[in-house]
């Protein structure tokens, strides 16, 4: 590669943040429109052009639906809109090859209000969605009164499709509970959303980039028969190094995740004080649950209160033992250790009782470790 090559690469590189920040937007916006062009309204009761929007009354149920023809990927809707009354309405499209009469649907709810309103959907979540669809509109149920303003589609800029899936293949995950068993390895994803949204739901919502090797193997095996005709073994050599390549920058990537969930516990575990430590996806609990045992220590019981159960429940059902934990549910009359942790609901009123949603749930009593806002060791008189 010459140096005008390399200078390229460079700015490609460079520029990629600005790319990525590009949005495509189509606005169909009805106030202070003359002629309603491209709609088409069944069963309203009453339909008229205003300065505000379209002004829309139903006594019974109706539906107006636009002619589409977005050019562009599309993962956000945006409906402004006024009504006095609120309701429900049902938002549509009819995806490229469905039938006349039929739609995909997604139920809606219409806040009532004087002032302008937003309703946002989030396409990506809807596997359906087809931003090619050729009809898109709402059906409105009875006895509503609403104003529409205009619908905003929004997605990204359609570079983003192959920018986003190089960033992603260089995105780490961190360690979780299923690492010990299986990575997720290198994936693919197209916007901004998808790429934002990585990892915090699982499955990913994403590709494998286990199937852009394939392919780029699968092409280099076709070129290198082909050209062994001609060079003969320097196309079977060139075809192994390609795959040598690829495997290297494979195990350089899936190593670097490995280096980077010990670099993540020497800065957020053992190089802080016991106060400070984190550790992995149980954040500052597994430092709590430590200092929590010399409350614990010679009990039978302790009443365990926290935000959620996994993996609180059985790493402290671990440091603690062989006091056992119980909840609410079973009688905590006899019980004085109560340990809550991350539960910013649990209050303490002035007689000194634990309070949860302004109920009282324990004899009165004192705090004898506070850890941090919402986690402590209680314990009664």
């Amino acid at each position: 590669m010459n140096r005008l090559s390399l200078f390229f690469l460079g700015l490609v590189i460079l520029t990629t943040p600005a790319v990525c920040a590009a949005k495509n937007v189509t606005v169909w916006d009805l106030q202070n429109q003359d002629k309603l062009e491209g709609w088409n309204t069944v069963n309203l009761t009453s339909v008229q052009l205003m300065p505000q929007g379209l002004s829309i009354q139903t006594d019974t149920a109706g539906q107006i639906v636009k002619v589409s023809k977005l050019r562009h990927s599309v993962d956000t809707i945006s409906t402004t809109y006024t009504s006095p009354t609120g309701g429900k309405g049902i938002f549509i499209w009819r995806a490229p090859g469905m039938k006349e009469d039929e739609v995909y649907q997604v139920p809606v709810d219409f806040v009532a209000s004087s002032t302008p309103q937003q309703l946002v959907l989030n396409m990506n979540k809807v596997p359906e969605w087809n931003a090619r669809s050729d009809r898109i509109g709402f059906v409105l149920m009875p006895n509503i009164d609403f104003v529409l303003q205009k619908m905003e589609f929004s997605g990204e800029s359609s570079t983003n499709a192959f920018v986003y899936p190089f960033k992603t293949f260089f995105t780490l995950d961190q360690a979780r509970a299923y690492s010990i068993n299986f990575l997720w390895g290198p994936l693919m994803t197209y916007s901004a959303n998808q790429y934002a949204a990585l990892f915090t739901e699982f499955p990913p919502v994403a590709d494998s980039w286990n199937i852009g090797f394939y392919y780029i193997l699968g092409l280099g095996l076709i070129l290198a028969l082909w050209r062994k005709r001609r060079i003969g073994r320097k196309a079977v050599t060139a075809f192994f190094v390609l795959f040598a390549c690829l495997w290297i920058l494979y195990d350089a990537r899936m190593g670097a995740e490995i280096i980077s969930y010990a670099n993540t516990d020497i800065k957020t575990w053992w190089s802080k004080p016991y106060e400070l430590k984190d550790y992995r996806d149980r954040g500052s609990f597994a430092a709590f649950s430590q200092l929590v045992t010399e409350y614990t220590e010679g009990k039978e019981n302790y009443v365990f209160l926290a935000s959620h159960g996994w993996p609180f429940w059985s790493t402290l059902l671990y440091t603690a033992y062989p006091a056992l934990p119980v909840t609410l549910d079973n009688a905590t009359d006899d019980i004085e250790t109560w340990v809550v942790y991350n539960r910013r609901d649990i209050q303490i009123d002035e007689s000194g009782r634990l309070t949860l949603g302004g109920e009282v749930i324990s004899p009165p009593g004192d705090v004898m470790l506070n850890f941090e806002p919402g986690s402590f060791v209680f314990l009664t008189r």
